[in-house]
């Protein structure tokens, strides 16, 4: 029996799905949204809601926002890895955490694939005895 790996995607995969510039983003994105099927996939609610058009052939589960994700988001902040400006960015990592999804999947090198968001990402699973999670992008789930 294969084993499906949970996912969390964020906005800015969205975005790269619906983008129309030949960029090898976007085509890695497109790609990647091509073997979705291969993944259990998770989004927030908000997320999906900004994004119906593109979701239509996407199959996920939202995830709504509620008071324990809050709490966690603002640890990043309170931890000093994201700042309060970043709080979606906090949301969306909180949610995946609390989901036990493997991978959280973004194109946001700014605020979510670098590593300092990477290693406090980590720091945050561990104390609050979470399952790690891998940040990554689209690309470097690709499989031939």
């Amino acid at each position: 029996m294969l084993i499906k790996h949970k996912i969390f995607l964020d906005e800015t995969i969205l975005r790269c799905i619906s983008a129309s510039d030949k960029s090898d983003i976007t085509k890695d994105t497109l790609k990647f949204g091509e073997q979705l099927g291969l993944y259990e996939t998770y989004m927030l609610e908000a997320s999906a809601h900004n994004n119906e058009g593109i979701l239509k052939q996407i199959e996920f589960t939202p995830i709504s926002s509620h008071t324990d994700i809050v709490v966690l988001a603002e640890k990043f902040i309170s931890l000093e890895i994201l700042e309060n400006k970043n709080m979606d960015v906090c949301l969306n990592i909180a949610a995946a955490l609390l989901h036990d999804c493997d991978f959280f999947v973004s194109w946001n090198y700014t605020h979510v694939v670098n590593a300092k968001t990477i290693q406090g990402t980590k720091i945050v699973a561990m104390l609050e005895d979470l399952k790690d999670i891998i940040i990554c992008t689209p690309t470097m789930l690709l499989q031939e």
